[in-house]
C-alpha cells in the first residue's frame, strides 16, 4: 500500500514538473517594456558566427571579405545587442567543427533563448537532390561528401528548444531552405513587436537565391554584409525585426549587385508565426544611471574642478543620431524617386504601381524626428496606393455602350 502511495505521489510530481516546465516554455511577454536584456524572461541571445576566406584546397578559390564580415558582425551583435558569441574562422571552420558547434548550440538552447547562425563563405547547389551545401575550410573541390549539407542546418533549427532561431547566410546558392513568405504590416508599433516575439520563429535571411553572389562591396565587406551590419549598427530603435532589416537593405543590395536577397521562414523547422527581434542592449556604463547631469560635490579646497564631458557627449550623441537619420532620409528619398518613376511608367499595371507604393510605405515605417519630409512622403505614398487600388474609370464611350 505504501509503495502504491509513493508511486501515485511520484507520478503527480512528474505531472506537476511537466506542467511547470511547459508553462515556463510558453511564458509570454505582455508589455513591450519587458523586452530588455535585464529581464531574465527573454532568455539569452547567442550567435554562432562562421567565416571562411582561405580554403585549404587550391581548387577552391579563396574569398576576400568573409573574415571581416564575420568579425564585424560579431562585434555589433555583442556590443549593441547583447549576444554571446561563438566564432569559427578559417582554419577553425572545418566540417567537423561546424557540425559539432551546431550540435552544441542546439543541445544547450533553452526555451526562452534566441539563437542566430551566421555563415559567410562558399556555397554550392546539389542539383541531384535540389538542396544546397556550405563549403567548410577543409572541403575538397568537386567532392560533395566533404561539404556540409544544408539539411544539417535545417535539422539543427528544427531541433532547438529556443523560441527564436535566425539563419543568415552570405554565400552562393543559399536560397534552398525557404517556406512561404509573410508580408510586413503597414503599421509597426509595440503590439507588432510583442506578437512577433511571443510566437516561435525559424527564419532565414540570405544574400541571394539559387544563384552566385558577390564577394565584393564596400569597406572590405560583401555588398550584403555591408548593408546588414550598417543597418544593425545605425539603428536608433530599441527593437528591430528581421523583416524590417530585410525591407531596408534588400533593394540596396539588388541595386548594387546581380543578386536578390531573400527573407522567409525556413520550411519544416516548426515556425509558428513569430520573428527574431533584435533588442538593443544597455551598455554596462549606463545601467541604472540617471539621464540628468549628476550634481557636483560641494567645493572643497584644492578640489574645485568640474567636468562637462557628460553634457558634451550628449551633444555629440545627438549630432550622430541626426546624421544617422539624415542617411536614412537620403536613402528613402532615392527610393521615393524610383517609386515616382514607376508611377509614371505606362508599361506597368495598376497593381504593379500600387505594390511599389506599398513597399515605399513599408520602408517609411520609422518617424524621422529631425525632418517632416518622411511624413510628406508617407502621405503621398498612401494617396498613390489608394489611387491605383481604385477600379479605373470607364471612358464615356464604354458607359454608353453598357
Amino acid at each position: 500500500m505504501r509503495k502504491n502511495r509513493f508511486y501515485i505521489i511520484a507520478v503527480c510530481m512528474v505531472f506537476v514538473f511537466l506542467g511547470v516546465s511547459h508553462s515556463l516554455a510558453d511564458r509570454k511577454i505582455s508589455i513591450v517594456k519587458d523586452l530588455n536584456h535585464n529581464n531574465s524572461g527573454i532568455g539569452t541571445f547567442r550567435a554562432l558566427i562562421i567565416g571562411i576566406q582561405d580554403y585549404d584546397d587550391i581548387n577552391i578559390p579563396d574569398l576576400e571579405t568573409p573574415l571581416n564580415d564575420a568579425r564585424q558582425m560579431a562585434t555589433v551583435l555583442k556590443d549593441k545587442y547583447g549576444f554571446k558569441i561563438k566564432l569559427l574562422l578559417d582554419k577553425k571552420a572545418t566540417k567537423k567543427a561546424i557540425y559539432n558547434a551546431l550540435r552544441t548550440i542546439t543541445g544547450s538552447a533553452k526555451p526562452e533563448d534566441s539563437i542566430l547562425i551566421y555563415y559567410a563563405g562558399h556555397g554550392d547547389i546539389d542539383r541531384t537532390f535540389n538542396d544546397g551545401w556550405w563549403i567548410p575550410v577543409d572541403a575538397r573541390g568537386g567532392e560533395p561528401f566533404t561539404y556540409l549539407d544544408n539539411g544539417q542546418i535545417q535539422k539543427a533549427m528544427a531541433s532547438m528548444k529556443a523560441r527564436h532561431v535566425l539563419l543568415i547566410s552570405d554565400s552562393c546558392y543559399s536560397g534552398t531552405l525557404f517556406g512561404n513568405a509573410r508580408a510586413i504590416p503597414k503599421v509597426i508599433n509595440d503590439k507588432y513587436y510583442l506578437n512577433l516575439y511571443n510566437e516561435k520563429s525559424r527564419w532565414g535571411m540570405t544574400s541571394g537565391n539559387k544563384t552566385p553572389v558577390s564577394d565584393s562591396g564596400s569597406q572590405g565587406h560583401s555588398v550584403f554584409a555591408y548593408q546588414l551590419i550598417k543597418k544593425l549598427k545605425n539603428s536608433v530603435q530599441p527593437y528591430i525585426s528581421t523583416q524590417e532589416i530585410y525591407t531596408d537593405i534588400a533593394p540596396i543590395v539588388a541595386n548594387n549587385s546581380e543578386q536578390q536577397p531573400l527573407c522567409r521562414p525556413i520550411k519544416n523547422t516548426g515556425d509558428m508565426g513569430g520573428e527574431f527581434i533584435f533588442i538593443a542592449a544597455i551598455p554596462e556604463t549606463t545601467k541604472g544611471a540617471s539621464n540628468t547631469v549628476a550634481p557636483q560635490p560641494g567645493v572643497l579646497p584644492k578640489n574645485n574642478a568640474t567636468s562637462f564631458d557628460d553634457i558634451l557627449n550628449a551633444s555629440k550623441q545627438k549630432k550622430e543620431e541626426e546624421q544617422q537619420w539624415q542617411t536614412w532620409q537620403t536613402a528613402r528619398e532615392k527610393e521615393f524617386a524610383q517609386a515616382k518613376m514607376i508611377d509614371n511608367d505606362r508599361y506597368l499595371t495598376r497593381d504593379q504601381k500600387a505594390e511599389a507604393w506599398r513597399r515605399m510605405l513599408a520602408t517609411l515605417s520609422e518617424n524621422n524626428p529631425f525632418s517632416t519630409k518622411d511624413e510628406q512622403m508617407r502621405t503621398y505614398a498612401g494617396k498613390r496606393v489608394a489611387n491605383w487600388e481604385k477600379p479605373p474609370k470607364q471612358p464615356d464611350s464604354a458607359k454608353l455602350a453598357s
